[in-house]
């Protein structure tokens, strides 16, 4: 008498490892696709600070120049490069630069400078480029 033998063969087993090292693959590809875009992401992000940080530092130079030639009588146009605007009212000396710290950024800076000291007004990032709609999408205004 002939049994019949049933048990896994050797199809079975091979499926599944073959469906384990596609799904091992995608994985493996994600992942580094993933870790490109964040380490761009980390570079963008580095060049921003450090241009931020240069443009503070620089910031900070004029903003003690500012003072120092105020304290002499002076008001100079232009401070390392930088111009420099004064408008003279009777709470003080309002004064007004700013700073590239990228291609679409820059540092503005607003003291008000009275009694040999100042107050800063405003130190923030602005955007240095005018903003532009973009029309080129068509859009359901909700009318039929």
């Amino acid at each position: 008498m002939k049994q019949n033998i049933r048990g896994v063969g050797i199809g079975t087993p091979s499926l599944v490892m073959i469906l384990a090292v596609l799904c091992l693959t995608v994985f493996a590809v994600l992942t580094l696709s993933t870790a490109n875009v964040e380490s761009a992401l980390v570079e963008r992000r580095a060049a921003f600070v450090a241009g931020y940080y240069e443009a503070d530092t620089k910031a900070t130079i004029i903003r003690a120049q500012i003072l120092e030639n105020a304290g002499n009588g002076l008001f100079p146009d232009m401070i390392d490069g930088v111009d420099v605007a004064y408008e003279h009212s009777p709470d003080g000396i309002l004064v007004i630069y700013t700073i590239e710290v990228n291609d679409v950024l820059d540092l503005f800076v607003k003291l008000r400078i009275f009694d040999h000291r100042d107050v800063v007004l405003e130190w923030r990032t602005v955007y240095s480029q005018d903003w532009e709609a973009d029309d080129s999408i068509e859009v359901w205004d909700g009318e039929i």
